[in-house]
């Protein structure tokens, strides 16, 4: 899940023109999976209910896939209006109205997606990139620390915490976590994350 350019189908695009983020950070995807059923089979109307939240955030996934952010938002809205529990309507949420530029209120998602599970790192790594794409690069570190503290085998964690060092002028520290990011990708056999972090390396590198 690497940030390459924009309009990249199931991929957002996290843009902030002042910010060296958008070279390198590690990309979120929208997610529709199935909402666990914790719910007795007798509760046709509770479950029935779930079911529609499953499906509106299913049909924002792919409005937001085909670039209709604003329907996708509605969609992701309406999920969560009948199921306020849903993390990853939330987490979806997050990243379309990210994709419009609208990152205080992505953050606000994001936040409440992991007040619901705050264990996600995925999650962690999102708000991230939408607090770097504010500008609020410690606060973006410290959630980049979260995300590797939970899984500390992670490489997008990495190399997103690396990009926000270097974004901060602190190079010694972005060298160190982007090449951590590529012994990690280089054991998930991962060619393409190796290479891209091998291409951020020289960039920083250059004199």
């Amino acid at each position: 899940m690497i940030m390459k350019k924009p309009h990249v189908l199931t991929r957002l695009s996290f843009t902030a023109s002042t910010l060296l983020l958008i070279t390198g950070l590690a990309q979120p995807s929208f997610s529709f999976p199935a909402l666990p059923t914790v719910l007795g089979n007798n509760n046709h109307s509770a479950i029935s209910s779930i079911k529609q939240a499953e499906a509106h955030n299913n049909s924002g996934v792919e409005l937001a896939q085909q670039g209709k952010l604003a329907q996708a938002i509605a969609a992701f809205n309406k999920a969560i209006k009948i199921y306020p529990s849903f993390e990853n309507a939330y987490n979806n949420l997050g990243l379309a109205l990210g994709s419009q530029n609208k990152f205080a209120e992505a953050v606000a998602a994001f936040k409440r997606a992991l007040a619901i599970n705050p264990q996600n790192f995925e999650t962690y790594n999102n708000l991230g990139i939408a607090l770097g794409s504010q500008g609020k690069l410690a606060e973006a570190i410290a959630v980049f620390n979260q995300a590797i503290q939970i899984n500390p085998k992670d490489p997008t964690s990495r190399q997103n915490l690396g990009v926000a060092f270097w974004s901060q002028g602190k190079l010694p520290e972005a060298v160190a976590s982007l090449q951590k990011a590529q012994d990690l990708y280089s054991a998930q056999n991962n060619t393409e994350g190796v290479a891209h972090v091998g291409e951020i390396l020289q960039q920083i590198k250059l004199p």
